[in-house]
Protein backbone atom coordinates (compact mmCIF):
# COMPACT_ATOMS: atom_id res chain seq x y z
CA UNK A 1 0.00 0.00 0.00
CA UNK A 2 1.12 3.52 -0.79
CA UNK A 3 0.72 6.14 1.70
CA UNK A 4 1.27 9.97 0.89
CA UNK A 5 2.39 11.91 3.46
CA UNK A 6 1.49 15.53 3.77
CA UNK A 7 3.54 17.73 5.94
CA UNK A 8 1.42 20.74 6.13
CA UNK A 9 -1.80 18.51 6.59
CA UNK A 10 0.29 16.69 9.98
CA UNK A 11 0.97 20.39 11.01
CA UNK A 12 -2.74 21.12 10.56
CA UNK A 13 -3.80 18.46 12.48
CA UNK A 14 -1.47 18.73 14.87
CA UNK A 15 -2.78 22.07 15.43
CA UNK A 16 -6.10 20.90 16.22
CA UNK A 17 -4.93 17.87 18.40
CA UNK A 18 -5.92 18.34 22.21
CA UNK A 19 -3.60 16.13 24.12
CA UNK A 20 0.03 16.12 22.62
CA UNK A 21 3.06 14.49 22.91
CA UNK A 22 6.08 16.49 24.50
CA UNK A 23 7.82 16.04 21.07
CA UNK A 24 4.34 16.84 19.23
CA UNK A 25 4.18 19.85 21.69
CA UNK A 26 7.54 21.30 20.98
CA UNK A 27 7.19 21.25 17.41
CA UNK A 28 4.03 23.23 17.79
CA UNK A 29 5.60 25.31 19.71
CA UNK A 30 8.46 25.95 17.40
CA UNK A 31 6.67 26.27 14.42
CA UNK A 32 4.48 28.85 16.10
CA UNK A 33 7.43 30.98 16.92
CA UNK A 34 8.27 30.73 13.86
CA UNK A 35 5.14 31.59 12.14
CA UNK A 36 4.53 34.73 14.43
CA UNK A 37 8.20 36.21 14.13
CA UNK A 38 8.30 35.45 10.62
CA UNK A 39 5.00 36.48 9.81
CA UNK A 40 3.97 34.11 7.20
CA UNK A 41 0.68 31.86 6.27
CA UNK A 42 0.67 28.66 8.53
CA UNK A 43 0.18 27.14 4.84
CA UNK A 44 3.68 27.72 4.32
CA UNK A 45 4.73 25.08 7.17
CA UNK A 46 4.78 21.75 7.42
CA UNK A 47 6.31 19.08 9.85
CA UNK A 48 7.70 16.17 8.19
CA UNK A 49 10.55 13.14 9.41
CA UNK A 50 9.42 11.03 12.21
CA UNK A 51 6.63 12.97 13.37
CA UNK A 52 5.48 12.71 10.00
CA UNK A 53 5.45 9.09 9.47
CA UNK A 54 4.86 8.13 13.29
CA UNK A 55 7.93 6.47 13.96
CA UNK A 56 9.36 8.92 16.42
CA UNK A 57 10.79 8.04 19.97
CA UNK A 58 10.46 10.18 22.48
CA UNK A 59 14.51 11.90 21.81
CA UNK A 60 13.68 12.20 18.03
CA UNK A 61 14.50 15.58 16.59
CA UNK A 62 12.00 18.17 14.87
CA UNK A 63 11.47 18.61 11.48
CA UNK A 64 10.02 21.18 9.72
CA UNK A 65 9.65 22.08 6.17
CA UNK A 66 9.20 25.85 5.13
CA UNK A 67 7.57 26.29 1.55
CA UNK A 68 8.04 29.39 -0.97
CA UNK A 69 11.24 31.26 -1.70
CA UNK A 70 10.12 34.53 -0.15
CA UNK A 71 9.22 32.35 3.26
CA UNK A 72 11.76 30.31 3.56
CA UNK A 73 13.83 33.98 3.86
CA UNK A 74 11.09 35.39 6.68
CA UNK A 75 11.73 32.63 8.32
CA UNK A 76 15.48 32.69 8.28
CA UNK A 77 16.21 35.66 9.20
CA UNK A 78 13.35 35.34 11.83
CA UNK A 79 15.40 32.34 12.69
CA UNK A 80 18.36 34.25 12.97
CA UNK A 81 17.13 36.99 15.49
CA UNK A 82 15.89 34.27 17.78
CA UNK A 83 19.15 32.54 18.18
CA UNK A 84 21.04 35.94 19.21
CA UNK A 85 17.83 36.67 21.68
CA UNK A 86 18.74 33.70 23.50
CA UNK A 87 15.30 34.16 25.29
CA UNK A 88 12.75 31.34 23.58
CA UNK A 89 14.99 28.34 24.12
CA UNK A 90 16.06 28.41 20.09
CA UNK A 91 19.61 27.92 20.50
CA UNK A 92 22.64 27.42 18.45
CA UNK A 93 24.65 24.28 18.76
CA UNK A 94 26.86 24.32 22.06
CA UNK A 95 30.48 22.21 21.48
CA UNK A 96 29.20 19.36 23.54
CA UNK A 97 26.00 18.96 20.86
CA UNK A 98 28.25 19.91 18.14
CA UNK A 99 30.43 17.32 19.28
CA UNK A 100 27.76 15.07 19.36
CA UNK A 101 26.51 15.92 15.78
CA UNK A 102 30.22 15.40 14.45
CA UNK A 103 30.29 12.26 15.88
CA UNK A 104 27.00 10.97 14.02
CA UNK A 105 27.97 12.66 10.55
CA UNK A 106 31.27 11.15 10.52
CA UNK A 107 29.68 8.33 9.76
CA UNK A 108 28.92 9.47 6.05
CA UNK A 109 30.69 12.37 5.47
CA UNK A 110 34.50 12.87 5.99
CA UNK A 111 36.07 15.97 7.77
CA UNK A 112 38.48 17.21 10.38
CA UNK A 113 36.28 18.29 13.69
CA UNK A 114 37.57 21.62 13.24
CA UNK A 115 36.81 21.89 10.03
CA UNK A 116 33.22 21.00 10.91
CA UNK A 117 32.76 22.82 13.78
CA UNK A 118 34.27 26.10 11.61
CA UNK A 119 31.25 25.01 9.06
CA UNK A 120 28.28 24.34 11.17
CA UNK A 121 28.55 26.53 14.45
CA UNK A 122 27.35 29.64 12.34
CA UNK A 123 24.35 27.83 10.99
CA UNK A 124 20.88 28.76 12.22
CA UNK A 125 18.85 26.27 10.30
CA UNK A 126 20.25 23.86 12.68
CA UNK A 127 20.05 23.76 16.42
CA UNK A 128 18.28 22.98 19.24
CA UNK A 129 14.76 24.02 20.76
CA UNK A 130 13.91 23.31 24.87
CA UNK A 131 17.28 20.98 24.21
CA UNK A 132 16.02 19.11 21.03
CA UNK A 133 17.68 18.94 18.02
CA UNK A 134 15.70 20.85 15.41
CA UNK A 135 16.42 21.01 11.80
CA UNK A 136 14.36 23.62 8.91
CA UNK A 137 14.36 22.31 5.09
CA UNK A 138 13.89 25.66 2.72
CA UNK A 139 12.18 24.47 -0.25
CA UNK A 140 10.47 26.41 -3.50
CA UNK A 141 6.99 26.54 -4.54
CA UNK A 142 6.32 24.11 -7.89
CA UNK A 143 5.15 27.19 -9.71
CA UNK A 144 8.98 28.56 -8.81
CA UNK A 145 10.21 25.37 -10.90
CA UNK A 146 11.37 25.94 -14.36
CA UNK A 147 12.98 23.13 -14.81
CA UNK A 148 10.90 19.96 -16.24
CA UNK A 149 11.72 16.31 -16.51
CA UNK A 150 13.77 15.75 -18.99
CA UNK A 151 14.24 19.62 -20.01
CA UNK A 152 17.88 19.34 -18.18
CA UNK A 153 20.42 16.10 -18.86
CA UNK A 154 22.50 15.29 -16.20
CA UNK A 155 25.71 13.74 -16.92
CA UNK A 156 28.48 12.24 -14.18
CA UNK A 157 32.11 12.39 -15.58
CA UNK A 158 33.88 11.52 -12.69
CA UNK A 159 35.40 12.98 -8.76
CA UNK A 160 37.24 16.04 -7.99
CA UNK A 161 38.41 18.27 -6.03
CA UNK A 162 38.56 22.00 -6.15
CA UNK A 163 39.23 25.18 -4.65
CA UNK A 164 36.91 28.17 -5.26
CA UNK A 165 35.95 31.58 -4.07
CA UNK A 166 31.64 31.86 -3.75
CA UNK A 167 30.44 34.59 -6.03
CA UNK A 168 26.41 33.64 -5.33
CA UNK A 169 25.23 32.46 -1.73
CA UNK A 170 21.20 33.69 -2.61
CA UNK A 171 20.47 29.72 -2.83
CA UNK A 172 22.32 28.70 0.20
CA UNK A 173 19.43 28.13 2.32
CA UNK A 174 17.28 25.98 -0.10
CA UNK A 175 17.10 22.44 -0.83
CA UNK A 176 18.94 21.81 -2.90
CA UNK A 177 21.49 24.51 -2.27
CA UNK A 178 23.27 25.93 -5.10
CA UNK A 179 26.51 27.98 -4.57
CA UNK A 180 27.95 30.28 -7.72
CA UNK A 181 32.10 29.94 -7.81
CA UNK A 182 34.61 32.10 -9.58
CA UNK A 183 38.56 31.92 -9.15
CA UNK A 184 38.50 27.78 -9.52
CA UNK A 185 41.05 25.71 -9.30
CA UNK A 186 41.71 21.93 -9.77
CA UNK A 187 43.62 19.98 -6.99
CA UNK A 188 42.73 16.52 -7.76
CA UNK A 189 40.23 14.70 -10.64
CA UNK A 190 38.79 15.14 -13.61
CA UNK A 191 39.27 18.65 -15.62
CA UNK A 192 36.15 20.62 -16.74
CA UNK A 193 35.86 24.16 -17.93
CA UNK A 194 33.66 26.10 -16.75
CA UNK A 195 32.86 24.54 -13.46
CA UNK A 196 30.61 27.29 -11.94
CA UNK A 197 28.54 26.05 -9.27
CA UNK A 198 28.54 24.13 -6.32
CA UNK A 199 25.37 21.51 -5.92
CA UNK A 200 23.71 19.36 -3.20
CA UNK A 201 20.36 17.61 -2.68
CA UNK A 202 21.50 17.19 0.94
CA UNK A 203 20.17 19.52 3.81
CA UNK A 204 23.80 19.42 5.58
CA UNK A 205 25.12 21.43 3.56
CA UNK A 206 23.05 24.18 3.19
CA UNK A 207 24.69 27.35 5.10
CA UNK A 208 28.00 25.94 4.09
CA UNK A 209 29.84 29.39 3.00
CA UNK A 210 28.91 32.81 2.30
CA UNK A 211 29.88 35.60 -0.70
CA UNK A 212 33.95 35.82 -0.87
CA UNK A 213 34.60 32.78 1.15
CA UNK A 214 37.03 30.73 -0.53
CA UNK A 215 36.29 26.52 -0.11
CA UNK A 216 37.49 23.57 -0.78
CA UNK A 217 34.94 20.84 -2.17
CA UNK A 218 35.20 17.50 -3.07
CA UNK A 219 32.35 16.26 -5.09
CA UNK A 220 31.24 14.29 -8.09
CA UNK A 221 31.42 16.31 -11.42
CA UNK A 222 28.28 16.62 -13.77
CA UNK A 223 28.01 17.76 -16.99
CA UNK A 224 24.10 19.91 -16.80
CA UNK A 225 22.81 20.12 -20.62
CA UNK A 226 19.84 22.33 -21.67
CA UNK A 227 18.21 20.76 -25.02
CA UNK A 228 19.02 23.99 -26.30
CA UNK A 229 22.53 23.38 -26.11
CA UNK A 230 23.44 25.19 -23.09
CA UNK A 231 25.63 23.19 -20.82
CA UNK A 232 27.63 24.63 -17.63
CA UNK A 233 29.33 22.01 -15.15
CA UNK A 234 29.18 21.48 -11.51
CA UNK A 235 30.28 19.61 -8.30
CA UNK A 236 27.41 17.39 -6.79
CA UNK A 237 28.04 16.86 -3.15
CA UNK A 238 25.97 13.98 -0.99
CA UNK A 239 26.65 10.78 -3.02
CA UNK A 240 29.63 9.81 -1.29
CA UNK A 241 31.44 9.51 2.61
CA UNK A 242 34.25 11.69 0.66
CA UNK A 243 31.91 14.52 -0.34
CA UNK A 244 32.53 17.81 1.65
CA UNK A 245 33.16 21.58 1.23
CA UNK A 246 34.67 23.38 4.06
CA UNK A 247 36.08 27.05 4.27
CA UNK A 248 39.55 27.52 3.46
CA UNK A 249 41.93 28.74 6.31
Amino acid sequence: MIKHYEPTKYLRQLRGKRHLQELEAQALQLTQLLQKNAAVNWTSLGVSGSLLTGLYKASSDIDLLIYGSRNCEKVYNALTSLVKEESNHVKSYSAQELKMLFEFRSKDTIMSFEDFVRTESRKVLQGSFHQRDYFVRCVKEWSEISEHYGSVLYEPLGDAKISATITNDSQMIFTPCIYSIGDVKLLEGVKVEPLSEIASFRGRFCEQARVGEKVIACGKVERVKKRVEEEHFRLLLGNKASDYMIRAE
